[in-house]
């Protein structure tokens, strides 16, 4: 795309980050450097990416193959390898949270299992433990599965109980397989259920999107996360058009059903929690990305360093070859200045809605000046709102961040996971 509105916007994106983190930081994923190994840790997170999938949804962009029992083993074996390499290199650190996702990770819980008891062994396990799954996954084993490996949050990928909404998405359950799935979860003592809405697909009404949130709410999901279609354009859209029908939605129809879900969020006792989700109650929030760091097991799992950002090999053989035989599985590396580590930690407080003010100064340093006087202009704009110690965004600027998020942010991941899905180890990739 050369268009001049792209030229621009590209300009626009790089004098941005040239103003708000400096001229030393080099926006390029490269392999890492020979003999580079993380740094030790006290503590992060961790995320294990199992890829299986029975339907591989043609939205969804993270790395997954069909599922096929003989495919299990092998993971399992490479996983285990990979976790052992992170606690070689960074020590038997403390791991805050666990997020497992995919793929559908219910298809192989006995090898999540098996990961979770060495991460135990290798490491210090303080936090819970959250897995995502889909409707048609879900049954009284499983549950009980998931309680004997200690998880403590679900998430269930819902995305719609009308019938003509989830033909269009490929989704092969019915409605009443979506709403026995979420019951049985809301009934069998999690500390938190979440359910993925949709909005803004084709033909969807404001009445129908309101309808999806009541029925998971009636059902017992305590968080909704709402998104739109190709709200995570990762991969080109053009690999989606198989899809009939569909096309991304304008931004007329995501304002109004964005706003409709905030409004019934806030008269049915949900609080928003992100720019997407919105909770019920004195229960743990569910969430995929907001952790200061976490390490990634599994293919194209990413890990947030204090040192930067890498990325391992998207494909399922390289990877498991490269684990197996005890190396790192890192292909692309992107390190970071002293600089970039503070405004990453305000962009994702902005993610959360809610950005402390006392805590700006020790994230900043000597760019809290810069940070405030942007708050200054978000507030000024009636996009966010001063509460106690917080400056809390409102409706409508959670709204507009989501926007500015795909035009940015997604647009990088874009670029990124494009070109590591076509090759297992890429030389270089400029975002």
């Amino acid at each position: 795309m050369n268009s001049p509105g792209h030229k621009f916007s590209r300009f626009a994106t790089r004098a941005i980050r040239r103003y708000l983190v400096g001229a030393a930081q080099r926006w390029v994923f490269e392999p890492p450097p020979q003999g580079w190994i993380p740094p030790r840790l006290e503590r992060t997170s961790l995320y294990l990416h199992v890829p299986f999938c029975r339907n591989c949804c043609p939205y969804c962009p993270y790395t997954k193959i069909p599922y096929h029992g003989t495919l299990v083993e092998p993971y399992t074996r490479a996983a285990m390898a990979e976790l052992g390499w992170w606690a070689n290199v960074i020590g038997p650190a403390e791991i805050t949270s666990v997020y497992i996702g995919g793929g559908t990770p219910t298809l192989a819980l006995d090898s999540v299992a098996s990961v979770l008891t060495r991460l135990r062994e290798r490491f210090r396990l303080t936090g819970d433990i959250c897995i995502e799954t889909n409707p048609s996954e879900v049954d009284k084993e499983v549950v009980r599965q998931l309680q004997n490996a200690g998880v403590a949050l679900v998430s269930l990928g819902v995305q719609s109980f009308h019938p003509d909404h989830l033909a269009r998405l490929d989704r092969h359950y019915t409605p009443l397989t979506a709403e026995q799935a979420l019951s049985l979860l809301a009934e069998s003592g999690f500390a938190s259920v979440n359910a993925d809405i949709m909005f803004a697909l084709p033909g969807q009404t404001e009445d129908d999107v309101i309808a999806d949130l009541a029925r998971a709410a009636e059902l017992g999901a305590n968080q909704l996360t709402t998104y739109p279609l190709f709200t995570f354009p990762y991969t080109s859209v053009g690999e989606y058009l198989r899809l009939q029908a569909v096309r991304m939605p304008d931004l007329r129809l995501r304002r109004a059903h964005y706003r409709a879900i905030s409004g019934w969020c806030a008269e049915h006792g949900f609080e928003r929690v992100s720019v997407w989700s919105f909770k019920r109650g004195a229960v743990p929030r569910y969430s995929s990305v907001t952790r200061d760091g976490y390490i990634g097991i599994g293919p194209g799992a990413g890990s947030h360093l204090p040192d930067g950002f890498v990325l391992n090999t998207f494909d399922f053989e390289s990877w498991f070859e490269t684990a197996s035989a005890g190396y790192p599985t890192i292909a692309l590396r992107m390190p970071f200045v002293s600089e970039m580590s503070g405004w990453w930690w305000l962009y994702w407080r902005f993610y959360d809605t809610r950005i402390p003010l006392e805590a700006i100064h020790a994230a900043l340093g000597k760019d809290a000046p810069k940070a405030h006087l942007w708050l200054r202009v978000v507030e000024q704009a009636g996009l966010a709102i001063r509460n106690g110690g917080y400056l809390e965004l409102t409706e409508s600027g959670a709204f507009w961040l989501h926007l500015l998020q795909n035009h940015f942010a997604l647009n990088y991941v874009n670029t990124l996971w494009t070109r590591a899905r076509k090759e297992p180890w890429p030389p270089a990739v400029a975002i």
